[in-house]
């Protein structure tokens, strides 16, 4: 696949959209406007089948912590 992507913000859904990208082949380049990622303060819900898609994508133990 030669496919490229450019992705905007470095929040969950860029984070998010950059790794599904990755992992069906495509070269990306993601760009987010702060010079660090830190945390807002601001609580995410993920619903169970965000939480197995993150699983699919091998990450378990960073969704337990």
């Amino acid at each position: 696949m030669n496919i490229r992507a450019l992705i905007v913000g470095g929040g969950i859904g860029g984070l998010a959209a950059a790794l599904a990208c990755t992992r069906a082949g495509a070269r990306i380049e993601l760009f987010e406007r702060f010079a660090e990622l830190t945390e807002v303060g601001a609580g995410i819900q993920l619903g169970p089948n965000v939480v197995k898609i993150l699983y699919e994508w091998g990450l378990s133990d960073a969704v337990s912590r």
